[in-house]
């Protein structure tokens, strides 16, 4: 893969899939400034993907939902490592409440965590981008994106739904300047968040899977190395499923 020397923005990147993103694009050779909100996991993060590369690793507090905090963000990163030319939405919540117990404050929550960073992030390092006639978007959906997800996420899939017409959008916008803009919509991944449900829920996606196991944070990560790479540029407005099969469209 074509990524030495890149530089890259990870959101969401203190544990999880985020964490796995941005460790595997150290090891391919990218500099990567990694954003959360959980400041102490973040910098154990950091710490630890930065063992053997630490000069490839930033990392930095932002609440990804303010567009001032990613303002700030975004101008630390830039004076540390210049433009930046892969742009990975992967910040999300997932609040686990059926519609009657969702507030209009959680509501907004997710919608400013999960949706608008996308938009926040994309509009702060498309300028760059563009006078480089070079950039990578990839936005971190998810299945429930398609199917509506389970009944207790409501918001989230509202979300997640959204990004993928939001990368489409964009997508048209920006394939001019040299810039693709694709989503990944993962399955059921062994991360905290699928964690958080009981074995019996986690069960009935491995039992409607093709490969009969839940996703792990790698899976995802080998296909954003796949669409990050210099050689996907005829590759955009795209939602590349990884689910071992749960959904095939």
């Amino acid at each position: 893969m074509s990524l030495t020397g890149l530089n890259a923005v990870v959101t969401g990147a203190a544990q999880g899939m985020g964490r796995c993103f941005a460790s595997k694009l150290v090891e391919a050779g990218v500099n990567v400034a990694m954003c959360d909100i959980q400041e102490h996991l973040l910098e154990e993060a950091a710490k630890a993907i930065g063992k053997g590369e630490p000069a490839r690793i930033l990392s930095r507090k932002a609440d990804v939902s303010r567009s001032e905090e990613v303002s700030e963000f975004m101008e630390y990163v830039e004076g540390k490592l210049g433009n930046i030319d892969i742009l990975l939405n992967n910040a999300a919540i997932h609040p686990l409440h059926p519609i009657e117990e969702i507030s209009e404050e959680e509501w907004d929550a997710v919608m400013a965590v999960d949706l608008k960073s996308c938009f926040l992030f994309a509009k702060a390092v498309l300028p760059g981008m563009k006078k480089r006639k070079f950039g990578r978007i990839i936005n971190i959906a998810s299945e429930a994106g398609k199917t509506g997800g389970t009944i207790c996420g409501l918001h989230y899939a509202s979300a997640k739904g959204a990004i993928l017409a939001f990368t489409r959008n964009l997508a048209k916008q920006v394939g001019g300047d040299g810039i693709t803009v694709n989503a990944i919509a993962p399955g059921r991944i062994a991360t905290p968040m699928a964690r958080a449900v009981s074995d019996d829920a986690n069960q009935i996606f491995i039992d409607r899977s093709a490969v009969k196991r839940l996703g792990t944070v790698e899976d995802v990560a080998n296909a954003v190395l796949f669409l990050a790479d210099r050689d996907a540029g005829f590759i955009t407005g795209e939602t590349l499923n990884v689910n071992g099969g749960t959904l095939m469209d």
